[in-house]
């Protein structure tokens, strides 16, 4: 609800009633014991798209994010070739960006605001760290496949995305088949020529917080097969995953902005985290 009458207001016009009005009528019509919160999520927000009368609220912030994490990539990409663990770093690198989650209680409200956390969030480091055991993953699969999260966020997971092809990995990116939120869309990563730093991009194919994963392309899903292994960036990608075991692993890289995550995951809230889901019976 927060994201709803803050994105109301990005958009302007004077409709956040309505908007909330939407939404509410949303949530007392989805809201039931077995309804995940990414399905009614992607139902209040898509009724409060509808309610401002836009396709994507955020397309301005989303521009400005980016340009604000730009001139951070090779400032750590640089610190990650000085390491003694580069992969350890080029997460580090990655999970500073998912602060940009704009509209969140515990996320920075503005780009701005990144230049006066950034510091912080890299000293904090790794506070639930499964890197070793995704070292250990990478050394058996062919690729990976990453779900991307929030724009100026995917400026800094070309770092991650860079050291990983430096390890001999086909990388497959998973971006939003529509805007939603501030998250990456095919546009978004064609602005910022994430497509580039890939060997190949596909869609979730669909308007959705996260992944429906009842619904995915079939490209994708011959691609998650084919790789062997899933990162997957965000909050919402891990909502939208942590009640189902997938056939392959899959490791979350996020920051736990919110206490239902954070206790999900059996840790606290606001540290950043690396954490490996095996397929079931692995």
């Amino acid at each position: 609800m927060r994201r709803v009458l803050f994105q109301s207001r990005l958009e302007g016009g004077g409709l956040e009633f309505e908007a909330v009005k939407a939404a509410v009528d949303v949530l007392s019509d989805r809201m039931a014991d077995g309804t995940t919160s990414v399905d009614i999520a992607t139902d209040v927000h898509r009724r409060a798209y509808q309610a401002i009368g836009s396709d994507d609220p955020y397309r301005d912030i989303k521009v400005r994010a980016d340009t604000v994490a730009e001139p951070y990539v090779d400032m750590l990409e640089a610190a990650v070739e000085r390491s003694d663990d580069p992969l350890r770093s080029a997460i580090v690198a990655a999970v500073v960006g998912n602060i940009m989650d704009f509209g969140g209680g515990s996320a920075i409200s503005d780009p701005d605001e990144f230049m006066g956390v950034f510091d912080g969030m890299v000293a904090q480091g790794l506070g639930c760290d499964d890197t070793d055991v995704l070292r250990e993953l990478l050394e058996r699969v062919p690729g990976v496949v990453y779900m991307f999260d929030n724009c100026g966020e995917s400026q800094l997971d070309k770092v991650l995305i860079r050291q990983l092809r430096r390890m001999g990995k086909r990388v497959v990116g998973v971006v939003r088949g529509a805007p939603i939120l501030n998250d990456v869309t095919e546009e978004d990563a064609l602005r910022i020529g994430l497509d580039r730093e890939m060997d190949r991009l596909l869609t979730t194919g669909k308007f959705y917080v996260g992944i429906d994963w009842d619904d995915i392309p079939a490209e994708l899903e011959k691609e998650i097969r084919g790789c062997g292994l899933i990162i997957a960036k965000g909050m919402a990608n891990y909502e939208a995953t942590s009640d189902r075991r997938l056939p392959v692993p899959i490791v979350h890289i996020l920051r736990t902005k919110c206490m239902p995550v954070a206790s999900s995951l059996g840790v606290p809230e606001n540290i950043n985290v690396v954490r490996v889901i095996m397929p079931e019976g692995a």
